[in-house]
């Protein structure tokens, strides 16, 4: 049976033929797979049915409801930073929280990690609400005693 005809190297700019694809001469680049291990764990089946059942148990995020507003949470937080290990990751005390609060949680224990920042001298943020347009204030309710 005959072959396919040659043709021209996929790489822009290369006349030389192969069967298909690209030459010897420029190979695809390897994809890089250089995840950490703790960022696997977020991919297993069994965090996916922890952050579903935490943030089904907890719509609201923590932070805004401690300012009085209802802000629907997105994602789910670790109280106490894993840094990796397995036990801490699946058992470890967890929260709702939105995206904003989240972020600026997860920023200040990278910057405030000794580990992680050398010598330089940060100062904690202080927690505010993150303002969504979304969130609505909660009615203060009267005490009838």
């Amino acid at each position: 049976m005959p072959y396919r005809t040659p043709r021209t190297c996929s790489y822009p700019g290369c006349q030389n033929l192969v069967r298909s694809g690209r030459c010897v001469e420029h190979p695809l680049a390897e994809p890089d797979y250089h995840i950490s291990e703790h960022q696997r764990l977020y991919n297993t089946r069994r965090w996916k049915r922890i952050r579903e059942a935490q943030l089904a148990r907890e719509p609201w995020c923590a932070n805004c409801l401690v300012f009085g507003f209802y802000t629907p949470a997105t994602e789910v937080d670790h109280i106490d930073p894993h840094r990796g290990d397995r036990f801490k990751f699946f058992a470890g005390q967890l929260q709702s929280l939105c995206h904003v609060c989240h972020s600026r949680k997860t920023a200040d224990e990278i910057l405030n990690n000794p580990k992680d920042r050398g010598d330089q001298k940060v100062l904690n943020r202080e927690w505010r609400a993150c303002g969504h347009i979304r969130a609505k204030k909660i009615p203060k309710m009267e005490n009838p005693a």
